[in-house]
This record gives structure tokens, C-alpha cells and sequence, in this order.
């Protein structure tokens, strides 16, 4: 069965997406809702409303319009980036849609289809590591100082004021919910770091969870690229940085003077984190696209834990120093 694909949206999103797609799903249509180019070949979205799936690839603050839109004159399968919305009245609206609405709506958290979901459930809760104690995740890159930032969606502070929490830490907390359920608190502080846009391009983020485990994220558009993961736990503590993973373990390790002392490396493997990223995206996708080729439903937990994480953003109280 071949796949046809209508595209909202065609920036950097919609093009990794694309060349996950195997030779079976085809791009039939893009729409922008005013620019007709060599990239956008509709401004009509009826135009889209023929196709097997739609893809929601555009600017976060304007994914619901489209959501909202297509559950009233279109039967089949969105798939949409997320955050699913950007505000709480919007994400009432969308949690009361029917049970079949929702089980053709698939949020693309795809962290959840990542390599590293199998490292996580390996160690989480292994004697190797003993108790979890706190998990920690750092993802940073430069965009804010690349010259295009500034005329970009994504650094307007009008529309997308805390955009870097929207669009990287919500993938983190999604994360953290599969594992260790919604969080009992969390505190997000936002901070806008280099001179360019008025959108806050960095973000620290903590959060408590049952067990006494807790856990925090740090993402910047403001800085050298480091993406990191570190587990610790009551019997070891598990490291990935620099595509390198690393496993150190017992606790009770031991200078000759008897004082506690790092302990050795247990394991150590290659693990690439962009890697990591796209094959979560591609087993994301996947997963999506054969339910469209079986006209099968999308289990109901992927659209409420969607709305889970969305709703934790919303819910929080952002600081600023």
C-alpha cells in the first residue's frame, strides 16, 4: 500500500521526517497558508484533506488551529508535532474530543521509540545500579547566534515566548513520564541568554517524582553542543557523553586508606547520541505509518500521555532571573 502524505509545513521538521520515509510514502501535497513556491504547492488546506495521513510540521502555536479544523471535515490520520498545544484552553478542547478522534491523533514524541528506552529499563531498576536517586539530561546547541534565528518563529517572544521548553525539554519530561509517572512537582526556569530574538532560548527544569527520585534537564540555544544523559543510582551511576556509555559500579569501592573512590567502569559501549535521535524518529514514524496502512486505531495511552506532558508545561510557573 502506498501512503500518501499532505505536509503542513515544510521547514527543517517536515524534511528529516521526509527522509525517513520509506519508498512507499509519497509527499502528494504541502501546504502554507500563504506562500505558493517551489516548496509549497497549496494554500488551500482542502486540498490536503484527500490524502491517508496529514503531517503537522508548522510553528508550535499554531498546531491546534489545524488539529481543530481537520476533526471537523477530515477521516484521516494527523500526525503532528508536538507540544500537542500551547494553552490550557486549547488543551481542554482537545482532551474532550471522542475516543475515536483521539485514537487517529498521533503526537510525535518519539523519545519514547528511542534506543535509549532499552538502557533505561536494562539499569532503572537493577542491582548494578541499585536504587534510582536522580536522572539528568543536558541537550545545547548555538541556534540563538545563527544569523537566520532571529527572523525565525522559534525566537519570537510574542508567539513563543518559552519555545525551548515547548519544543526540546517537553521531549525530556515525556521521557521521564514513561518510566517514572507524572512528576509529584516541577519548577522550569527560562532565562533568554544571547542578544538575538525575544524568546527565551534557555531553560533549567526539576523535577520530583514517587520513590524520592528526582530528576533535571538543562537545554540552551545559547551554548557549544553537549547532549548528555547520567543515571545515579544507591549501587552505581551510568554516564553517556560523548557518544561514549559508561557504567560504574559498586558503590563500595575503596581507596587503600579505605575513603570511598570512584568506581571502575563496569561497562563501557559506543553510544551515539544523534544516532539515538534518529532512529527514535524513524521507529516514531513507523509506528504511526502502520496504523495508517492497517486502518487501525492509535491505543489511547500515546494521545494521554501526550497530553500528560503537555499539561505539566502548562500547568508550571515559569521563573526568570
Amino acid at each position: 500500500m502506498v501512503v500518501n502524505v499532505g505536509l503542513i509545513g515544510y521547514g527543517n521538521q517536515a524534511k528529516r521526517l521526509e527522509k525517513s520515509f520509506s519508498s512507499d510514502v509519497v509527499v502528494k501535497s504541502i501546504f502554507h497558508p500563504t506562500k505558493v513556491s517551489k516548496n509549497y504547492n497549496t494554500n488551500n488546506l482542502e486540498d490536503l484533506l484527500s490524502n491517508d495521513c496529514i503531517m503537522i510540521t508548522s510553528p508550535n502555536q499554531s498546531h491546534f488551529k489545524y488539529i481543530k479544523s481537520l476533526m471537523n471535515n477530515y477521516t484521516g490520520y494527523i500526525f503532528c508535532e508536538k507540544p500537542p498545544v500551547t494553552s490550557k484552553d486549547d488543551l481542554i478542547f482537545i482532551k474532550n474530543l471522542s475516543n475515536t478522534q483521539k485514537q487517529r491523533i498521533f503526537f510525535n514524541f518519539n523519545f519514547r521509540f528511542s534506543p535509549l528506552n532499552s538502557i533505561l529499563a536494562n539499569y532503572l531498576d537493577s542491582k548494578i545500579i541499585g536504587n534510582p536517586i536522580h536522572l539528568h539530561f543536558t541537550s545545547t546547541h548555538g541556534l540563538a547566534f545563527k544569523k537566520n534565528y532571529s527572523s525565525s518563529w522559534r525566537s519570537d517572544g510574542n508567539t513563543n515566548q518559552n519555545n525551548i521548553v515547548d519544543t526540546v525539554s517537553i521531549h525530556y519530561i515525556d521521557f521521564l513520564i514513561f518510566f517514572l509517572g507524572n512528576p509529584l512537582s516541577q519548577s522550569i526556569h527560562v532565562n533568554k541568554i544571547s542578544k538575538f530574538g525575544s524568546s527565551n532560548d534557555s531553560a533549567y527544569i526539576s523535577l520530583s517524582f514517587i520513590n524520592n527520585i528526582t530528576a533535571s534537564i538543562l537545554v540552551s540555544y545559547a551554548s557549544p553542543y553537549v547532549n548528555e544523559f547520567s543515571l545515579l543510582g544507591t549501587n552505581g551511576y551510568l554516564t553517556i557523553r560523548e557518544n561514549s556509555l559508561k557504567l560504574f559500579h559498586p558503590r563500595d569501592t575503596f581507596s587503600t586508606d579505605e575513603n570511598f573512590i570512584t568506581p571502575p567502569i563496569f561497562k563501557e559501549e559506543y553510544f551515539d547520541m544523534e544516532a539515538n535521535y534518529r532512529e527514535s524518529l524513524s521507529n516514531s514514524l513507523n509506528y504511526f505509518i502502520n496504523h495508517v496502512k492497517n486502518s487501525s486505531k492509535i491505543p489511547l495511552n500515546y494521545f494521554n500521555s501526550s497530553i500528560a506532558s503537555n499539561e505539566i508545561i502548562l500547568d508550571s510557573v515559569f521563573t526568570k532571573s
